[in-house]
C-alpha cells in the first residue's frame, strides 16, 4: 500500500480514539506487532490484511478513505496557516524554520511526499523574501514530476503553482495554466483559487514579453470573471489587458485601462493596492 506511514498513523488515530485493543485488531491470522509496526510507519500490510483489519475494527474502506482524506486536508490547512503570518511580515527566519521543519518530517516519513512539497514551498518563500537565495531547478522538476503525475489538481495543487509560477520557464508554466482550465472546466471546483492562479500566470506572461501565451489567458479569462462582485479579480485584468494592450504596441489604449484599475482603488481608498499598480506601470509598461 502507498503511504503507509501516512496510513499507518490514520488508522493509529482510528483505532485508539475508538479504543480498540491491537488484540481485537489483529484477530487470528495478523499478529499485534506487526499492526503497531505499521502504526508507526515501520513496515507495509498486505491490502487482504489491511481490509481484515478494518473488519475486525467494524469499519468500512469508504469510512477510512474519508478520514485520511480530512486528515490530509488538516495538514494541508495547518501548514498553510503558518505561511500567511510569516509571508505578511517578510520574515525570512521564519520560513527559514518551516522549511527546515517540513525536511525532518520528509527524512522521518520519506513515503509522506507532501513534506517534501511543503520544504520546497517555504524555500520559495525564503527566495522572495531575499533575492539573493536562488530556488533550486531540481526543485521545479520534482514539482512538475508531481503535478503531472497525479490524476487531478485540487486545492494543494493548484497552491503549489500558485505560490511557484514565477520560477518556472513559460512553456512548463503556460502547459500548467491549460491543465488549470481543463480541469476546472470538468469539474467547476475551486473557481477563485483558479481564477487567482491564471491571472497571476497571465501577468507572468506579460512581465517576461510572452504575449502570444498571454493572449490565451486574456480570452479564456474573460468568461471567469461574469460575476459582478468579484470586484478584486475584475479590475486586476483591466490592469493587465491595459498592460497587454500597452506591450502589443497599442500604449495609449492601455495605458488608459491601466489608470482606470489605479483609479478604481483609490476611489474604493485601496492606497496599497493603487500604489502597487503604480510600481507596476512604471516598472513594465516602458
Amino acid at each position: 500500500m502507498e503511504n503507509y506511514e501516512h496510513l499507518g498513523r490514520v488508522f493509529h488515530e482510528f483505532r485508539t480514539n475508538r479504543k480498540i485493543p491491537l488484540k481485537q485488531v489483529a484477530g487470528e491470522k495478523i499478529s499485534a506487532s506487526q499492526i503497531s509496526r505499521f502504526e508507526r510507519g515501520e513496515s507495509d500490510i498486505s491490502l487482504s490484511k489491511f481490509l481484515r483489519m478494518l473488519d475486525n475494527m467494524h469499519v468500512e474502506m469508504n469510512e477510512f478513505m474519508d478520514t485520511v482524506r480530512g486528515h490530509d486536508q488538516t495538514e494541508i490547512i495547518r501548514f498553510m496557516s503558518q505561511l500567511v503570518p510569516l509571508e505578511y511580515k517578510r520574515d525570512k527566519a521564519g520560513f527559514q524554520r518551516l522549511f527546515q521543519e517540513q525536511k525532518e518530517k520528509f527524512q522521518k516519513n520519506p513515503s509522506v511526499y507532501q513534506y517534501h512539497l511543503n520544504m520546497i514551498l517555504a524555500h520559495s518563500f525564503i527566495c522572495k523574501c531575499d533575492e539573493a537565495e536562488t530556488f533550486p531547478k531540481e526543485y521545479l522538476d520534482q514539482v512538475a514530476d508531481y503535478l503531472f503525475s497525479v490524476e487531478e489538481w485540487k486545492i494543494y495543487e493548484l497552491i503549489l503553482i500558485g505560490n511557484l509560477y514565477l520560477f518556472f520557464d513559460i512553456p512548463l508554466l503556460h502547459r500548467m495554466g491549460q491543465e488549470i482550465l481543463q480541469n476546472h472546466e470538468r469539474n467547476g471546483a475551486n473557481s477563485k483559487l483558479v481564477r487567482i492562479t491564471l491571472l497571476n500566470i497571465w501577468e507572468t506572461c506579460l512581465h517576461r514579453g510572452q504575449l502570444q501565451a498571454a493572449a490565451y489567458y486574456r480570452d479564456k479569462l474573460l468568461p471567469l470573471l461574469e460575476d459582478e462582485t468579484l470586484l478584486y479579480e475584475k479590475n486586476l485584468y483591466l490592469f493587465l489587458l491595459g498592460l497587454h494592450l500597452y506591450k502589443s504596441g497599442e500604449k495609449d489604449r492601455g495605458a488608459e485601462k491601466m489608470n482606470q484599475a489605479i483609479q478604481i482603488y483609490e476611489w474604493l481608498d485601496c492606497p496599497h493596492l493603487a500604489q502597487n499598480y503604480r510600481d507596476d506601470r512604471t516598472r513594465y509598461a516602458t
